[in-house]
């Protein structure tokens, strides 16, 4: 018989901790979409929200002591509807609670075409260090089969306005397989996505869902 060595003995190691935040709201609610969103009406109840996040979030905490933080992603719905203040006090009250590493990347969902675009130096005030741009084409016909609310002049003004605001950190969504899309306009799609310079890029198939 052979006794083990307790001290030499593998340790499992837990992962790294990724926090997701979802923000359910819309200006308008996209056909393709089967997350869970809903088109705003009204003022937004972005205070009560916050509260709500962080109670689920004080729920959750048992299962994650002593565990570092390496990322956070705010996705929605559309993120950048919410004002910097309510991003800021959640990552206050949640970077109080858990762990963040010191170079966590904090990345904040937004779709081009919504006013909110003259935050980005104050999203990144509140600690937001990399956007993730809702593109999905630089195809003004192609946008608007499926039902967005920007065009692609839009959608390379927004992506400006973050670089002059000190974002070299941001991601682009693109699609293809779009209704009547050409390979050619599939390439096209990422060519002037590339021109943008982004850190990273998104490129995903067309689903429809059932309904």
């Amino acid at each position: 018989a052979c006794s083990a060595d307790h001290d030499s003995a593998p340790r499992l190691v837990p992962p790294p901790l990724s926090l997701y935040v979802h923000l359910p709201w819309c200006v308008r609610k996209c056909p393709y979409c089967d997350f869970n969103s809903h088109q705003a009406k009204g003022e937004l109840p972005f205070e009560a929200y916050i509260d709500a996040l962080l109670r689920d979030l004080d729920q959750d905490l048992p299962l994650v002591w002593g565990r570092v933080v390496h990322s956070v992603f705010f996705g929605g719905g559309t993120p950048s509807l919410f004002p910097p203040e309510a991003i800021d006090r959640f990552l206050q009250q949640a970077s109080a609670r858990l762990r963040f590493a010191p170079n966590a990347e904090i990345t904040l969902e937004t779709n081009p075409g919504t006013a909110e675009h003259g935050r980005f130096d104050r999203y990144r005030a509140a600690g937001v260090n990399r956007l993730s741009f809702g593109i999905q084409s630089f195809d003004d016909a192609m946008l608007k089969r499926l039902g967005r609310i920007h065009d692609s002049g839009e959608a390379e003004r927004a992506v400006k306005m973050a670089q002059d605001a000190g974002y070299d950190n941001f991601n682009i969504d693109l699609m293809y397989a779009l209704p009547e899309q050409t390979l050619a306009g599939a390439e096209a799609d990422l060519e002037r996505a590339f021109a943008l310079q982004p850190a990273h890029i998104s490129h995903y198939q067309l689903t429809l869902e059932p309904n």
